[in-house]
């Protein structure tokens, strides 16, 4: 979706805050999200000068069209009805465009992070800062704006994810079908090998993928990028620990990914009491989050993507494990991108994300423990938030996968 879908929900927002409008600046593809509020790049090649766009307050019904001002030489690219095309020649005329969208006085909104806290959203160079702020502009953050404008998905994305989801989940079980097969049967499988059946079971079922999925046995379940290498990968052996995370959306445009992890124990000796609890530690901090956010929904609330990883990492850290949860709760899942920009992450650890979590947000859940040398639990699930509350369309695991009875 798009800036045009959206439009009368950005306009009130801004309104609502008091802000004079909206200033977007791309310069050779440092910030695409410019290019996803319009829904459309420049017809004919790329650009290689700034290009602005200018997106006010006042709205259409009060004259307010949003302007794209760009580089004389490459504004036949960028033509279009939706928006008043602007150009400039030089670095006078660039100042003198922007004066003239009235930023003297105003509070001007851009892709801009306060100290860099969110640098999914912290776009804009300090000199474009400095420029805008000499023109008499205070600067705020977009980053609830683009949430409004882009991050927010269709009930025609919804279908799609819902989809990949399962088709995901197939090829999860899938390959730990395969590793216990394999153990059954006295063949050695390793880690690569069962990450490249995924990735054509993949391929066979129309999806796409970026990366590759992470198959993790052993000690290396304790990295939580592990990426198993041709020639250098674990034997899945029996009586030890197998993480898999996988990752996948139909191949169409604007499809979202679906984006889940499982663990398993090889067997067939019982699975050892270190990490059955370490698993249920993080199956409970995982539930912790759907929980918060439930009760946030029934209150009328939206919180902020930081309060709901701080209390899965408090959960986590009484348990006495704090210090190996080494990653934020859960990311963003935007339209074509498995890590999405626009969107909030449940973080407090790597970042502080003040942005809020909005209903048609998606993001994934997917607290872990890590225990360097031993073994590594990560469960992960992927939810849209309702008004009632955050929906979950990938399967949830419970219990310890346990691949081998004999």
């Amino acid at each position: 979706m798009a800036y045009w879908q959206r439009r009368d929900v950005v306009q009130k927002y801004l309104q609502e805050q008091g802000w004079r409008g909206w200033l977007l600046m791309d310069f050779r593809g440092n910030n695409p999200l410019l290019w996803q509020v319009l829904g459309r790049g420049p017809e004919g090649g790329h650009l290689t000068r700034r290009t602005f766009l200018w997106i006010p307050a006042t709205g259409p019904s009060r004259g307010g069209d949003p302007v794209l001002l760009a580089h004389a030489i490459e504004g036949n690219a960028l033509v279009d009805g939706r928006w008043t095309l602007r150009t400039y020649q030089d670095g006078d005329g660039l100042r003198a465009a922007l004066a003239s969208f009235g930023l003297a006085g105003g509070t001007v909104a851009m892709e801009y992070s306060p100290m860099g806290e969110l640098p999914y959203v912290s776009r804009v160079d300090g000199g474009t800062l400095d420029l805008v702020r000499s023109l008499g502009a205070e600067v705020v953050s977009s980053a609830d704006l683009l949430q409004l404008a882009i991050a927010r998905w269709d009930e025609h994305q919804i279908a799609q994810h819902d989809r990949a989801a399962q088709l995901v989940d197939g090829v999860k079980d899938e390959a730990f079908a395969l590793v216990g097969e394999g153990l059954r049967a006295g063949r050695a499988i390793d880690e690569h090998a069962v990450s490249r059946f995924i990735e054509q079971r993949f391929a066979a079922l129309g999806l796409a993928t970026v990366y590759a999925p992470t198959v993790a046995a052993g000690p290396n379940s304790a990295n939580p990028h592990y990426e198993p290498v041709a020639g250098a990968s674990r034997p899945i052996s029996r009586d030890e620990w197998l993480l898999i995370d996988l990752w996948a959306r139909l191949d169409a445009p604007g499809s979202p990914f679906a984006d889940v992890t499982w663990v398993a124990w090889t067997g067939p000796s019982p699975v050892p009491e270190a990490p059955r609890r370490i698993f249920e530690i993080v199956r409970d901090a995982r539930d912790l989050a759907l929980t918060r956010l439930e009760r946030a929904a029934a209150d009328g609330v939206s919180p902020q993507g930081w309060e709901i990883d701080r209390a899965v990492r408090d959960h986590i850290a009484v348990a006495g494990y704090g210090a190996y949860f080494t990653h934020r709760t859960g990311h963003n899942l935007g339209p074509e991108e498995l890590h999405g920009s626009a969107g909030v992450c449940l973080d407090d650890f790597e970042t502080h994300d003040t942005r809020r979590v909005l209903p048609g947000v998606a993001f994934s859940v997917e607290p872990g423990i890590y225990l360097p040398g031993e073994f590594g639990v990560r469960l992960e699930l992927n939810a849209v938030m309702t008004p009632t509350g955050p929906r979950v369309y990938t399967p949830v695991q419970r219990e310890i996968l346990q691949l081998t009875s004999q």
